[in-house]
């Protein structure tokens, strides 16, 4: 019975690799556990994000996000404007290029006039571990990696042959199915895999605001800035008359309530998975 049982995984294994090698286009559904606020540990956010695969490239994403941005894309077709889904907490968007190996960041998280897209190119310096695990059902390997300040366990199989993961992670021999920090402040786990319809592709990631290109170092200052004054871009859109007011008096009241809105966010959001970002 043991041999048997033993032979069913193996061809279930067999079929799930030829059926990932023979498609284009596959969509990798993770959960995403977060907890940004270090003195509020029991406040836990649980996010679904999206790894869509194809020959090319990846993007990384939060499905809330996407289906807010579609929702805006096809109201404005029809000549209706939608506010954003004031409910997403996780904004960027992450592009990995197969080709070159490089990766981008694309975020409009930091003002209301342009999109930053900041270039990552670090390294990744794996280490592989013994350990092996089933995990959401596929067998797993350990591996264990520093990055952004933070000690990261991973757990890949090489039954899906991608070379990619959640958010940055990447270049292990196959696909990442849970990693977390050493602390358990953001750990990403798979969920679902499919193929992937036209419908649910990302189609406006570089559309709808200007771009601003960013070197990692470059976006570092800018970020540590950001956190200190958050209210700068839109404060100086406001003074400059960009944005329409009434009257001075209300153009001064509604600054103060972003100016608020902005620092009690930032002081809530004490713990960023890059935290050395902020040290």
């Amino acid at each position: 019975m043991k041999n048997i049982n033993t032979i069913k995984y193996l061809l279930m294994i067999f079929l799930n690799l030829v059926s990932l090698c023979s498609a284009q286009d596959y969509r990798f559904t993770y959960n995403y556990k977060s907890i940004p606020d270090t003195l509020r540990k029991d406040s836990v956010i649980n996010e679904e994000m999206v790894l869509d695969v194809d020959p090319d490239k990846s993007l990384f994403f939060s499905l809330r996000k996407f289906i807010s941005d579609s929702t805006m894309a096809e109201d404005a077709k029809k000549g209706l404007m939608t506010m954003p889904d004031q409910n997403i907490h996780t904004r960027y968007i992450i592009k990995k290029n197969y080709s070159d190996s490089k990766v981008s960041l694309t975020t409009d998280e930091f003002s209301t006039a342009y999109k930053f897209v900041i270039a990552d190119e670090r390294k990744l310096n794996w280490k592989l571990l013994p350990q092996k695990e089933i995990i959401s059902g596929y067998e797993c390997q350990k591996a264990e990696l520093i990055f952004g300040g933070r000690i990261w366990s991973a757990w890949f199989t090489e039954t899906i042959p991608f070379h990619d993961g959640p958010y940055k992670f990447r270049d292990l021999p196959g696909l990442i199915v849970k990693i977390e920090d050493s602390k358990g402040y953001h750990s990403f786990q798979l969920k679902e895999v499919k193929k992937t319809i036209s419908s649910e592709i990302y189609n406006n990631i570089d559309v709808g605001k200007n771009i601003r290109n960013l070197t990692f170092s470059e976006f570092i200052k800018f970020y540590k800035d950001f956190r200190k004054d958050p209210s700068k871009d839109f404060r100086q859109r406001a003074m400059s008359g960009e944005i329409y007011y009434e009257s001075d008096e209300k153009r001064s009241e509604h600054m103060r309530i972003v100016e608020k809105l902005r620092k009690d966010r930032i002081k809530r959001d004490n713990n960023i998975i890059e935290i050395d970002m902020i040290k």
